[in-house]
């Protein structure tokens, strides 16, 4: 599944003029993936569990923000993201990214995810940069580390990763959880307190979960 996925992605961005991800994969000497059921399963959750008919438009997310799908920011690149995401529906009309975008238009819950998707698949490496151990953490670490890279916390966080990298668990999650991100989130009783506490709480019981023997 994941090759076809990984094709699939490699076929869409040959369509346009954009650097492709086949290009993207070889100069980063990487394999990405995003496991729908895992990573993606836990940033959709986050970002719009609840929503699902809202995400369909634009709409502005808890910073103001314009944004589509499972937490796509809006930006002028959007356009052209979507060319490479949604050939097809560009065939049919060209102007299928200016009129969700601009002009009030919507997409359908599998277009969402396929925009995800790639989102999620692009910050994968930028993941493994700051986190190079990534891929022997257990899916939860993994998935949870994920999540909060593309809210953009996780590089926020320097401290909480630095001692992530050295093994040192427990003090990654209590580092993580001092921030004014976290502390003002409890204070309004938004959703991102929870969603930092996850990974704070799977960076803590990432040495029980490495302990355990595989089945």
């Amino acid at each position: 599944m994941y090759n076809i996925i990984i094709s699939l992605l490699i076929i869409i961005a040959s369509n346009n003029n954009m650097k492709s991800f086949k290009q993207y994969l070889a100069e980063g000497n990487e394999i990405v993936q995003c496991d729908i059921n895992g990573i993606c399963k836990v940033i959709k959750g986050y970002e719009s569990a609840g929503n699902e008919d809202k995400i369909l438009g634009v709409y502005k997310d808890s910073k103001k923000l314009d944004t589509i799908g499972h937490g796509h920011l809006v930006t002028p690149q959007s356009e052209e993201i979507f060319k490479e995401v949604f050939p097809e529906e560009h065939k049919k009309d060209p102007n299928f990214g200016s009129n969700v975008l601009r002009k009030g238009g919507r997409i359908t819950p599998e277009q969402a995810d396929a925009l995800m998707l790639r989102d999620v698949t692009k910050r994968l490496p930028t993941v493994k940069k700051l986190v190079p151990k990534f891929e022997t953490y257990s899916p939860e670490l993994q998935a949870h580390l994920a999540s909060e890279d593309f809210r953009g916390m996780l590089r926020k966080s320097p401290k909480a990763v630095k001692y992530l990298n050295a093994g040192q668990y427990a003090e990654a999650g209590k580092e993580f959880l001092d921030a004014d991100d976290y502390r003002n989130s409890v204070k309004e009783k938004t959703g991102i307190a929870a969603r930092m506490k996850a990974l704070s709480d799977a960076m803590v019981s990432e040495p029980t979960r490495q302990k355990k023997p595989a089945k």
